[in-house]
């Protein structure tokens, strides 16, 4: 009985100039040998049959073959390359797919190769559900970059590495491990989420065991065909991710897709189509880092890319606890590797509402998040403050967001210090009679004003998109105001603008916005504040 970790397969990106942990189980005490690229190691597999290996460090290649053999056993996967492999993690903006992406089609004509692969790790949300149905037709194994697989990348993911690897001309692998709608408690042990601000959640959910019948809990999970995502793309669920519109219309979108397929709406009960929150479900605390987290480490990696807040920024006291909670998660991730991986993420973009979601509290998250960048080694955040949808939680344009991760990366990771990666941010501001100077770091050679963001949405040149000025605790009403930028200053003249009064200037602090200042590098300005009050 030889089963190496679902990762180990034909066409594996293996992590360059580390050594690299391959594991799986074996016949208990027997002996397990691992080779590739010249590398040998030995195993023994332990009473549970568990074995790990150590290879490398490996340097970068082409064509190998990673060979596992146990006894008369052996297992070889071919077309293996040795370049960098990035984790792929987060929620439903992480696990986007390609194929709702607002440019997939011109995207498809240019997005062949070989030298870019990806692995979807099945979503299953609790122990052995991996066996329980047939996931391994579309998930499990790793697809080369090409037109008929590009569907399925991730397209956060896969705009980053795209870049990376037309840069830095090495093989490179996505590790795609992320759940719509997931909170960051469900990838975290209990335990870590208790003690870093979530334990009123971890409470409620066990409150909430109590009241359950888990008899027929398990009945339901088992009668509910949502809850076996052996194909992501065919659940016309899914397919709602490629409207961007108000919750009217997307309920609309619902009701027709709804008659289409012969189900009269009405007849349609959601309490008993969702299941309850309880052992089974992928947003319990823990659930997914035990079922799909657990099963990824250690496996080499470069770095995370992470995309991720929404579902902690339900009320204030969850978009509160991110600022614990989320620093906390990056520590446990980097235990579980034994290494203080780089950590690249992206702060939430604007949002007004979307179905049951109101971006209320998102600037209590952005804050969280814009904190962690700042006080964690090793992390650096993408800001998209420009390609939010007022009425979309998933933006549709999501090039923008890969590029700055590929950007930080660049800086950060591969070290080219030339790379302006970091987004114009408020320092200070100066109020005359009838006009206001903003000054921003990160301006690079200058900072500039668009009429239109990504979307095509016009916002207007002569106005600076997401900006409030108060004098003396009171808004400035900017309806009449004009914004020229220049080296790193802005200046607004209104004739609201008074000298002599205290002053605050604040840049994206509100739930929606469309910010329109750029830095040299094409980065929008990102939430910040200076003055007084």
């Amino acid at each position: 009985m030889l089963k190496p970790a679902l990762m180990f397969k034909d066409r594996a990106v293996l992590q360059r100039d580390k050594r690299i942990a391959v594991w799986g189980l074996a016949d208990p005490g027997s002996e397990v040998s691992v080779s590739v690229q010249g590398s040998t190691a030995a195993a023994k597999a332990d009473a549970d049959g568990k074995w790990t290996a150590y290879v490398g460090p490996l340097s970068v290649s082409e064509k190998e073959e990673l060979v596992i053999s146990s006894g008369e056993e052996s297992i070889t996967c071919r077309d293996i390359m040795v370049g960098d492999v990035w984790f792929a993690g987060g929620q439903s903006n992480m696990e986007f797919h390609m194929r709702y992406d607002a440019d997939v089609a011109a995207e498809k004509e240019v997005c062949a190769n070989p030298m870019i692969r990806f692995f979807d790790y099945p979503e299953v949300s609790f122990a052995g559900q991996i066996d329980m149905a047939d996931y391994g037709k579309n998930y499990g194994f790793w697809r080369e970059c090409d037109a008929e697989n590009l569907e399925r990348f991730s397209a956060t993911a896969y705009y980053c590495v795209k870049e990376l690897q037309a840069k830095y001309q090495i093989p490179m692998g996505i590790l795609a491990c992320n759940w719509g709608g997931t909170p960051a408690m469900a990838w975290i042990p209990e335990e870590v989420a208790a003690q870093n601000g979530d334990r009123h959640r971890i409470e409620a959910y066990h409150k909430g065991l109590e009241a359950l019948d888990l008899e027929a809990y398990d009945q339901q999970f088992l009668n509910n065909p949502g809850s076996f995502r052996t194909d992501q793309l065919a659940d016309p669920i899914s397919d709602l991710m490629m409207f961007g519109c108000s919750q009217e219309e997307f309920l609309k979108k619902i009701g027709e897709m709804m008659a289409a397929a012969g189900i009269d709406p009405s007849t349609v009960n959601m309490e008993d189509a969702m299941l309850p929150m309880g052992p089974r479900h992928e947003w319990r605390p823990a659930g997914l880092y035990e079922s799909m987290l657990l099963p990824c480490v250690p496996y080499g990696i470069k770095g995370f890319l992470w995309y991720q807040g929404c579902s902690d920024s339900d009320t204030p006291e969850d978009a509160g606890a991110y600022e614990t909670v989320f620093p906390a998660l990056i520590r446990h991730w980097r235990a579980l590797w034994q290494e203080d991986l780089p950590f690249l993420f992206v702060q939430l973009a604007p949002l007004n509402h979307w179905m049951q979601t109101d971006g209320e509290f998102y600037p209590i998250t952005r804050a969280a998040q814009q904190h962690t960048a700042d006080t964690v080694p090793g992390t650096a955040m993408a800001v998209i403050t420009d390609v939010g949808m007022e009425w979309d939680i998933h933006p549709k344009k999501k090039q923008p967001v890969g590029h700055r991760l590929s950007l930080l990366a660049q800086h950060y990771v591969y070290g080219d210090m030339n790379v302006l990666c970091e987004a114009p941010t408020l320092t200070a501001v100066t109020a005359g009679e009838g006009e206001a100077v903003l000054t921003f770091d990160n301006a690079g050679d200058g900072l500039y004003l668009t009429d239109q963001v990504p979307y095509g949405q016009f916002v207007g040149k002569e106005c600076a998109g997401g900006l409030q000025i108060f004098q003396d605790g009171t808004a400035v009403d900017l309806s009449e105001a004009k914004a020229a930028a220049a080296g790193d200053k802005l200046t607004i003249t209104c004739p609201g603008i008074h000298d002599g009064k205290k002053t605050k200037a604040v840049m994206a602090g509100t739930k929606w916005y469309l910010v329109n200042l750029y830095n040299s590098a094409g980065i929008p300005a990102r939430p910040a504040s200076a003055g007084e009050e």
